[in-house]
């Protein structure tokens, strides 16, 4: 396997936080759009949460642009399994996909239990498929983005030299 330079592990990174971001939003407004006209019966919330999938949209887009090579990291090998010679880089993104992994499982399971609790002592028209399915994977993304999203920055203080002891 080819060893990454720098700047590819880097490109890997911020293609992994600005993903991780877009599904988050994509996800959190498709969620509270069901939620909204399924439990509280609000339309007009719905159309507000139609319009930040258009801004999560125009995130991605935006991204895209501004990094080109946004979609051709993450579909290879080496990322998959998370080969980075850089040990720093390596270890979070490992932690990262853990706690997200874990907290994924954990959101699930819950979800299952409320839809069971649901189905037996509340009223059913509250279940719906896009609640057991968005709300793992919000959850998942969520974590994934928030502990991805310093990664590069305190990469670059770990880098530089400190001036403590010089006078």
């Amino acid at each position: 396997m080819a060893t990454w330079t720098i700047q590819q592990q880097e490109e890997g990174i911020k293609a992994a936080i600005s993903s991780a971001f877009f599904l988050t939003a994509y996800t959190g407004f498709s969620l509270l759009d069901d939620i909204s006209t399924r439990w509280f019966g609000l339309p007009i919330m719905s159309s507000i949460m139609q319009f930040g999938l258009m801004i999560a949209v125009l995130y991605l887009l935006r991204q895209m642009y501004k990094q080109p090579s946004l979609l051709s990291y993450g579909w290879r090998i080496r990322e998959m399994f998370g080969d980075y010679p850089d040990e720093y880089l390596r270890s979070r993104f490992q932690r990262a996909t853990t706690i997200a992994c874990q907290l994924m499982i954990m959101s699930g399971f819950a979800v299952y239990v409320l839809t069971m609790l649901i189905e037996k002592h509340g009223d059913p028209k509250w279940l719906s498929y896009k609640i057991v399915v968005l709300f793992p994977m919000f959850i998942g993304n969520l974590s994934f983005y928030l502990t991805l999203r310093t990664t590069l920055d305190d990469a670059t203080e770990q880098n530089e030299p400190s001036n403590e002891g010089s006078l």
